[in-house]
């Protein structure tokens, strides 16, 4: 840590988390100018280690009794916020929930914190006095005195320094070796802006007919703008523009000539939308009211209790939400909505303005930094009752919060897998209980953990078993492709079956609309030489490349590296390779063969990442202007379209087959969500469900709709092997560039946990991942397995004691409770 700044005995010390991989609080003492705003809570800017970190007070501390240790402490530099970031109760819950996982508290707080709201500290480059000599001297020349003389009105970037000279990397560490120049760390603002609008209006003292008659009497769309403008006092430009092609142009040409002025507004940021009409809640049927009454209970007395919403899709477990909701509103109280994805978060907005208005607050990873720090200062401030969007609106600052709702409970999305690896399930039960309020899990099919749970008496379960309206659910077709196959002609490729063309053309036909899930976004899965058997795999992890036909390249899916499709077999050089396995864009390309009228869009990954795109073409699909969506899990979520009367499942068994105990309930699960898209409204829907194994216990009761059939048979596998939730789990993945390396590391951390000797505890491994590369680095596993959650706890502690000694390059994660095992 840095020097004290004073060496009297400091009268306030603090400690301070920061975001680095030590589970322990850093004091430093607070100097008077500062004593007043060095409350917990708040952000502090600090030096740690060399280093400038943002860190959040804690709590305030005695000063050390010994003097000397006290005049030591380092000293605390700035204070960033005005007002704290986290309450105590924000911040007494995420000490809870860090411990629970293992995580050091300042990255647990660190991850809690509005993002982009912080001064940012980055690396820079200044003169040293010996490199002004050299500068005035003129003793450096060429290269190094451009960049010095660049340096010269004060401190830059290694990146604006390569603005000034492209090569400039080897001539910096020069110069930094001969002492002409010194690192130093430069403070930039926030990420988050405020929002401001351009507006403009005419200077003050204009005589503007006679401008317009004199100066600008050649300039006539000048003219007619400076009269536009003086007519109407002052205008925003984006007004201007939306009225005239080139009204950004005449404006600025306006401005040269210093007869308007152009200045800034603050100006709100609308992530919401274009307005949604209002609605009328509808009357619940019985199933609806017997699941809300005794959730309205809990709200009414303020009463935490948590419940699990087991309702089939479509039986209207969202309006059970919105009328708990409405309790919790009547009250003064706030409420928070999750969805697992954001592009479910666009729905639940539709249907949250609908019933409440607009006064809610949208926050998720998929907005811009001042886009999400604008709601989080209004929750904050009470000016907004209602929170709602992925994981990370657990976060938001709700001070009377009177209901938590978790929509697709079972998702595995809603564990966070990195850092601070909290999941939202557990962690929402902290916030609902610290805040005296319910927490509602809803899922048609729950996750097997929380079903236990209810079974057990630690969930209260509510049961909506019929679909609203009496609505049927849909019918389901399993199409074996092995007998498929058999029949087909030898080497046709079987994408669509005949089952699943029919009932599709009987769709179209009929003028309903399709969706088509297929978990694989891509063209193909991999280039494969039938001579010598090579497939074209990623240079830096274990797995093939896969065809992308709309930019004809091979991509990674993992660490995202690309390149041409050869034209020969890098193992052979043979011309004769083939594209095997299927994707989301083979499966366009299918469908619109097969039905060269139909409207066809795609949603996966690659289409998702331009702005904007998921939203268009959901709503086009709601609207009747798509007639088959083919799409990854991103369409199997949550979604109501009326229209869609037919689902298919081009490969139902992708997942099934992964070394992950929990693979058999994600197929379960994904395969009765995407179902569950179909025949919403008045009008039947069907599902073909495309498999090669029709008769494996995952996929089998999909076509009854049979939750509680695949919950009875995989509890029982769960309980033969002692996986959750009859036992409990931690793992450690060790990465790093050395093989040797990081296997003796892993066995190391083995070692320390076995040492432990703690009872009920199997330590398996050290092993390959199932990805044993990856983004270049070797991956190595362990797995703790454990009889009670006290246990998995204290072997994750021991892992995690032994890692922090590892070599330079091997990095290790410990992960409680995982949910991925890949």
């Amino acid at each position: 840590m840095a020097n004290s700044l004073f060496r009297e005995v400091p009268r306030q010390v603090v400690r301070v988390a920061l975001p680095v991989p030590i589970d322990s609080l850093f004091d430093y003492a607070v100097p008077a100018d500062l004593a007043h705003a060095a409350e917990p809570g708040r952000r502090a800017r600090v030096t740690f280690s060399k280093r400038v970190l943002t860190g959040v007070i804690a709590e305030r501390v005695e000063p050390p009794a010994d003097p000397a240790a006290a005049r030591n402490l380092a000293v605390l530099e700035a204070v960033v916020d005005a007002e704290p970031v986290l309450s105590t109760q924000m911040m007494e819950t995420l000490r809870e929930a860090a411990e629970a996982v293992v995580c050091p508290i300042g990255v647990a707080f660190a991850t809690a914190t509005p993002s982009g709201s912080a001064p940012r500290a980055t690396r820079g480059l200044a003169l040293t006095p010996r490199g002004r000599q050299a500068l005035r001297s003129g003793a450096a020349r060429g290269e190094a005195h451009a960049l010095l003389e660049a340096l010269a009105d004060g401190p830059a970037t290694p990146a604006r320094l390569r603005r000034v000279l492209p090569e400039a990397e080897t001539w910096l560490r020069s110069l930094e070796r001969d002492g002409l120049i010194a690192g130093e760390t430069l403070l930039r603002g926030p990420a988050a802006r405020p929002a401001v609008e351009r507006w403009v209006r005419a200077r003050t003292d204009l005589d503007v007919e006679a401008v317009c008659g004199g100066e600008l009497a050649r300039a006539r769309a000048q003219a007619e703008l400076l009269r536009r403008i003086d007519a109407a006092g002052e205008l925003p430009v984006a007004t201007l523009r939306a009225q005239h092609a080139r009204a950004t142009e005449t404006v600025r040409a306006l401005e040269r000539r210093g007869l308007v002025e152009v200045f800034e507004r603050p100006a709100e940021r609308n992530v919401l939308g274009p307005p949604v009409p209002r609605d009328t809640p509808p009357t619940l049927n019985d199933d609806q009211r017997s699941a809300l009454d005794p959730i309205c209970a809990a709200v009414r007395e303020e009463r935490h209790e948590s419940f699990l919403l087991h309702g089939v899709t479509g039986s209207g477990k969202t309006e059970v939400y919105l009328h708990a909701m409405a309790e919790a509103l009547a009250r003064g109280r706030q409420a928070l909505v999750l969805v697992p994805e954001i592009t479910l978060t666009h729905q639940i907005v539709a249907r949250l303005r609908a019933r409440f208005g607009d006064g809610l607050a949208v926050l998720h990873s998929g907005l811009r930094p001042g886009e999400r720090l604008e709601p989080w200062h209004r929750l904050r401030a009470g000016d907004t009752p209602i929170a709602t969007g992925a994981r990370s609106a657990l976060f938001a600052p709700l001070e009377r919060l009177g209901i938590i709702v978790i929509d697709e409970e079972h998702d595995g999305a809603y564990k966070n897998e990195e850092g601070f690896r909290y999941h939202a399930r557990d962690l929402a039960a902290l916030l609902a209980k610290r805040a005296g309020c319910p927490l509602v899990l809803g899922s048609a099919t729950p996750a097997l953990e929380s079903r236990y749970a209810a079974d057990t008496g630690a969930l209260r379960r509510l049961v909506l078993p019929r679909r609203i309206a009496g609505r049927p659910l849909p019918a389901v077709e399993i199409v074996d492709l092995a007998r498929e196959r058999e029949r087909a002609p030898r080497g046709r490729k079987i994408i669509l079956s005949r089952p699943l063309r029919r009932a599709l053309a009987e769709t179209l036909d009929e003028g309903g609309q399709a969706i088509l899930f297929l978990n694989r976004r891509g063209f193909s899965t991999q280039i494969f030489c039938f001579e010598c058997g090579t497939a074209e795999r990623c240079k830096d992890c274990d797995v093939a490349l896969v065809f992308h036909a709309t930019e004809n390249r091979l991509r990674c899916h993992y660490c995202d590296f690309s390149k041409p499709p050869p034209a020969l077999c890098a193992g052979c050089g043979a011309p004769d390779t083939a594209l095997l396995g299927i994707g989301t864009e083979r499966v366009v390309e299918e469908v619109r063969s097969a039905f060269p009228t139909a409207r066809v869009a795609r949603l996966d990954r690659d289409t998702t990442r331009r702005r904007g795109h998921t939203e268009k073409v959901l709503r086009e699909l709601r609207e009747g202007r798509v007639d088959v969506l083919v799409g990854t899990q991103i369409v199997a979520k949550g979604h109501d379209f009326p229209g869609v009367r037919l689902v298919g499942v081009v490969a139902a068994d992708l997942a099934l087959h992964l070394p992950d105990f929990r693979a058999a309930e994600r197929t379960f699960q994904l395969l009765t969500q995407v179902a569950g898209r179909a025949g919403r409204d008045s009008t039947p829907g069907k599902v073909v469900v495309q498999t090669f194994v029709p008769e494996h216990y995952a996929v089998s009761p999909v076509r009854d709709h049979d939750y509680e059939g695949f919950y009875a048979e995989e509890l029982a596998h769960r309980a033969s092997l002692g996986y959750p939730p009859f036992g409990r789990l931690a793992q450690v993945m060790l990465a790093g560039a050395n093989e040797a390396e990081t296997r003796a590391a892993a066995a190391a951390i083995a070692d320390a946990v076995r040492a432990a000797g703690l009872a009920g505890l199997e330590v398996l491994g050290p092993a390959p991942a199932a990805l044993p590369r990856l983004r270049g680095r070797h991956r190595v596993q362990i797995l703790l397995k454990a009889r009670d959650a006290a246990t998995a706890l204290a072997a994750a502690r021991a892992a995690r004691a032994r890692a922090v000694r590892l070599p330079r390059g091997v990095q290790a994660s410990v992960d409680v409770n995982p949910v991925s095992m890949l």
